[in-house]
Formats: structure tokens, sequence, C-alpha cells
């Protein structure tokens, strides 16, 4: 997966237990070993790669072009929500609506509008 944001191939924390899991369209044994061997501090961080919350992060992600104003506008609030980094949120975010998102986007503009209406 290339990172949305125009950088290099970065894989995500989905795709790297797709491959760990075997399930990954890497099918050779050598492949696999060097994306693992990669990503190995990685791994081995796990759920401390995410970081907390920063000015510095939050400013990236508004001043990226790169990402749709909605977008930006969520990820900054799962990012309070969560308390987590601000790209890293808008990362997470773009994940799920790649790769797990099931409903249309229609449906997703209603769950932005209903989300507004409330206080």
């Amino acid at each position: 997966m290339a990172a949305a944001t125009g950088g290099p191939c970065v894989r995500s924390s989905r795709e790297l237990w797709t491959i760990l899991l075997g399930r990954s369209a890497l099918r050779e044994l050598n492949q696999i070993e060097a994306e693992l061997n990669k990503y190995w501090p990685r791994l081995l961080e796990g759920l401390s790669y995410y970081k907390p919350p920063s000015p510095s992060s939050a400013e990236k992600v508004k001043a990226n072009k790169d990402v749709a104003s909605p977008l930006k506008e969520l990820g900054l609030r799962i990012s309070k929500f969560l308390g987590l980094d601000e790209e890293q949120s808008v990362q997470l975010l773009q994940c799920y609506l790649q790769e797990d998102y099931r409903g249309t986007r229609d449906s997703l503009k209603s769950c932005k509008m209903r989300g507004r209406a409330r206080p």
C-alpha cells in the first residue's frame, strides 16, 4: 500500500498482520521474510508504535493538501477521542475506509451529517 500522502510505500499494521497470518498476496518465502525483516522493529513495538497527540502533528495534518478536508476533520476528532497522534489517526481512518468500511459513499455522508447534528 502506498502511503496516502504520496510518500514511500509503507505497510499498514493491518497489512503486516495479514502477512503474519499467511493471508497476504506474498507467496514466496524470501518475499515474506524480507517484508517481516523490514518491519521487525515496528512489529516488536506493537501498540507502542502509536504516539500521543502533538501540536506539530496536528499542523502537518491541517497543511496536507493530499488529504480531503472532511478526512482531516474526522481524523483530528478521532485523534482527540483515542488520544493518538493526529497523523497516525488519519492513517488509521484511511486504512479503515479502504479495507474495512462496507457501506456506500452515500451512507458515509449520512453518518457524517448525523455526526455534525450532535451538540
